[in-house]
């Protein structure tokens, strides 16, 4: 069973003064994302970088990690995550 490594960025933004997402990019590497998420988060509330490890035929993720978090991100975030 082989697992592709797959960086995402998901921004958010303040939706009735709640923080909500907005739609998320991908990146090739781990630095790129990190680049990427400071970036997104210097015009945003914030923004958490993730790192998924998926199976390669399936598609079915097998771990979801937090590698970085720029500014504000709800408390609710990581702990949805956790439960995936």
């Amino acid at each position: 069973m082989a697992e592709i490594e797959t960086f995402v960025i998901q921004p958010f933004h303040i939706h009735r003064k709640k923080l909500t997402p907005s739609p998320k990019s991908s990146a090739k590497s781990s630095g790129q994302a990190l680049i990427d998420g400071r970036r997104i988060a210097s015009s945003r509330p914030g923004a958490a970088v993730l790192r998924i490890l998926a199976d390669d035929e399936t598609g079915e993720p097998s771990s979801i990690e937090v590698i970085g978090r720029f500014g504000e991100i709800p408390e609710e975030f990581e702990e949805q995550i956790r439960a995936l």
